[in-house]
């Protein structure tokens, strides 16, 4: 009788972990860009022919396809592409969206979750390469920021800015979002990474007002002394110790204007929203000795107030991963600032500090 609970719970547990199978067979199909190579209908012989892919590997690859409804089999041994199903997977975009998440989760994520047994029984974390990584990292950053862009957009024309630092710029596409609609804007996007950098420059050429900088955003700082309307501190704080976000912070304050803003966006842990997704993520930097566990509201309503920050408008923009984005304003008063409703978005501009704290205690 054991042995039958044991079976059934196996069984069980099988049937319940099948669903990897479609995140596998997408990440493969492209990496190897074979979603295009069935983009009509073709035998896998064609196909192992034209790319010179192992036959075998290439007919199970298939099957798995078929199985979870990516491919769609045809008359004479042919295969097709399902395009409702794997659009997203197709073609050479130059924002991969669903690729780069794939990409992240599948060569980042789960090698290290799988690596979790050896790390913590060694005792010797995992290293994040940012030269190799980084690329990856800002695509899908760039495709996280997306859901903030309203309202920075609808900040910028509420305060006048004139001037944008970004700080961990990735390839600079929140930049060049904002110039189509801001021409007027000196904008500044300053990332550790040199390759990244370089992509930035050659992909806003046609932007005569973003410029790029190679530099670490805990000492970099504008030539001449020159002060800052907004900064944009996006998906910044998991590559900080805990105990340098505050200095990063303090540092802020050397340029950032009396009446200027910090746009925050950041993955936060222990929140009611996305537990499990957060929770994982949280586990992935934890795993690495150059990342660091997520921040929770009361951390970030700590440093906030020791470094003489307002911080409002704590929102949620992607529920599902427990991303949240908020403002921080190095000036207490931000009563004239308008209310704002946003499709989208919970957001409401507290009036006060304390209303703010408040707001911050009754949420953790």
């Amino acid at each position: 009788m054991n042995e039958w609970v044991t079976a059934m719970q196996a069984r069980k547990w099988m049937k319940k972990n099948e669903s990897f199978l479609p995140s596998w067979h997408a990440y493969v199909g492209s990496e190897l860009g074979l979603f295009d190579e069935f983009k009509t209908a073709r035998t896998v012989e064609a196909i192992s022919e034209k790319t010179g892919y192992p036959y075998d590997l290439l007919a199970s690859w298939v099957k798995v396809g078929v199985a979870v409804k990516h491919l769609k089999k045809r008359p004479n041994n042919r295969y097709r592409t399902s395009k409702r199903k794997c659009a997203s997977l197709m073609g050479d975009d130059q924002s991969p969206g669903v690729k780069a998440l794939l990409k992240e989760m599948m060569e980042l994520h789960l090698p290290t979750l799988l690596k979790y047994p050896d790390i913590m029984k060694s005792q010797e974390r995992a290293e994040f390469n940012h030269e190799r990584h980084g690329e990856v990292v800002a695509e899908t950053s760039a495709l996280l920021e997306h859901f903030a862009i309203k309202k920075i957009k609808r900040m910028i024309k509420d305060k006048k800015v004139t001037s944008v630092v970004d700080l961990g710029c990735g390839y600079g596409g929140y930049l060049r979002k904002l110039a189509m609609e801001y021409p007027h804007l000196e904008m500044i996007g300053v990332d550790i990474n040199q390759k990244v950098i370089e992509k930035a420059r050659t992909l806003s050429e046609g932007y005569p007002n973003i410029s790029f900088e190679v530099g670490d955003i805990n000492e970099w700082k504008p030539r001449d002394g020159e002060k800052v309307d907004l900064v944009l501190l996006h998906n910044i704080f998991h590559y900080i110790h805990p105990e340098d976000r505050r200095g990063l912070l303090n540092h802020l304050h050397t340029y950032v204007s009396k009446q200027g803003l910090i746009s925050v966006i950041t993955p936060i842990n222990e929140t009611e929203h996305g537990e499990a997704f957060s929770s994982a993520f949280n586990s992935f930097f934890v795993a690495h000795s150059n990342l660091f566990a997520l921040p929770n509201k009361g951390e970030l309503k700590e440093i906030s107030q020791n470094c003489k920050y307002e911080m409002f408008d704590l929102d949620p923009i992607i529920k599902e991963g427990s991303w949240y984005t908020f403002w921080l304003s190095p000036t207490s008063p931000v009563r004239e600032m308008k209310h704002t409703q946003m499709a989208g978005s919970s957001e409401q501009t507290l009036s006060t500090s304390t209303s703010s704290t408040n707001e911050l205690t009754r949420s953790s």
